[in-house]
């Protein structure tokens, strides 16, 4: 675009993931040598898992139905027929239909797990990649097309062929090295901020260009001032009896 007199910026959507929210628990023991976040449709590779002895599973269902309650099932019954290690952690709903986790479950998820896992040959930037990064989790990646390996490093990173063995064997190397989480989130976390400026300095560019006295000024993305790490009900529950977050009572 840029080229052709366009202009044209590079953002990655996935930098507006919130650190808050996924995180290292230290509580958490870690019982699965990696995990996957992923919904269960073909072009997301549940297979090339099979070579891990002990791997999670976080799936859904999207709006474009890319599964079906038949699939998935298929899916989850091919995995624990072949690899009995493996979890799938999600509940189905009465029309069986995935309940999908909220993010602060998600978070405690991952931090069961040594390694995050992606597996798709193609797709946009891949959220499920920076949550593990920002929870402090290494990442396995196969070669692929999309932008989900902005944020890796190969400090934490391994980037290996799309067959069950090579992942495997990438998945304990990784596991074995035992990085900080520390570590690796403090390094992600510098390359969001950065993509975080640079967004911030565009908008505000567009604001001058068109006259507004608008400016927005990090940090961003905004967060909510209140019971943000809670569920919906239980954010209800303790708003109902008058109490909330103990920086607002205290």
């Amino acid at each position: 675009m840029n080229q052709s007199g366009e202009a044209a910026v590079l953002h990655n959507k996935t930098s507006a993931t919130s650190e808050y929210i996924f995180r290292p628990l230290e509580d958490v023991p870690a019982e699965f040598d990696a995990i996957y976040n992923a919904q269960l449709a073909s072009w997301k590779r549940h297979d090339l898992s099979l070579g891990i002895e002990r791997c999670a599973f976080i799936f859904y269902r999207d709006s474009s139905e890319s599964s079906t309650m038949e699939s998935e099932r298929a899916r989850i019954n091919r995995h624990r027929e072949l690899a009995p290690g493996h979890g799938f952690i999600n509940e189905f709903d009465s029309t069986g239909k995935p309940v999908r986790l909220a993010p602060a479950h998600v978070n405690m998820h991952l931090n069961r797990a040594a390694v995050g896992i992606c597996l798709s040959e193609m797709e946009g930037p891949m959220f499920a990649s920076t949550e593990y990064l920002l929870a402090g989790l290494p990442v396995v990646t196969t070669p692929n097309h999309g932008g989900r390996d902005l944020y890796l490093d190969g400090d934490y990173s391994l980037t290996v062929p799309p067959d069950p063995r090579s992942i495997a064997e990438a998945v304990l190397a990784l596991k074995e090295r035992r990085i900080p989480r520390a570590y690796i989130r403090s390094q992600t976390l510098k390359r969001i901020e950065r993509d975080r400026r640079r967004f911030i300095d565009l908008v505000n560019e567009i604001f001058l260009e068109s006259g507004s006295s608008r400016r927005i000024a990090m940090p961003w993305p905004f967060r909510y001032p209140v019971m943000e790490w809670l569920p919906p009900h239980t954010a209800i529950d303790r708003s109902l009896s008058g109490t909330v977050d103990a920086f607002i009572s205290a």
